[in-house]
């Protein structure tokens, strides 16, 4: 299934620094951070390479109790929506895509 469009909405009203540049985007804060800044993500420039599945196999692989809303709050922070909030079509792909990934995390150990 393709991933859906995002709306993207440019907020740029990050700290500069590493932890508060991440702690600023929507959806994500100072735990969420920290446990990125852990796993070796420490830019929004990172976490947009990576993007939402990316991220959470990152914090997967470093021992983290990641499930989808992760992903969906990743992906709500990159486009500026609140989680909750972003489309059926997102989600769905969304956990389509991380069951994917955390089956494949899972076969590696």
């Amino acid at each position: 299934m393709p991933r859906p469009k995002p709306i993207l909405i440019d907020r740029e009203r990050a700290p500069r620094g590493r932890a508060g540049e991440v702690a600023a985007l929507l959806n994500l804060g100072p735990k969420t951070a920290a446990w990125l800044d852990a796993a070796g993500i420490h830019t929004r420039a990172q976490i947009v390479k990576l993007g939402p599945i990316g991220v959470c196999r990152r914090l997967l692989e470093s021992g983290r109790p990641v499930n989808v809303l992760m992903a969906y709050a990743v992906e709500g922070g990159l486009s500026g929506t609140h989680w909750n909030a972003l489309s059926a079509e997102t989600k769905q792909w969304l956990r389509t895509e991380f069951a994917r990934m955390r089956a494949e995390v899972q076969r590696r150990r």
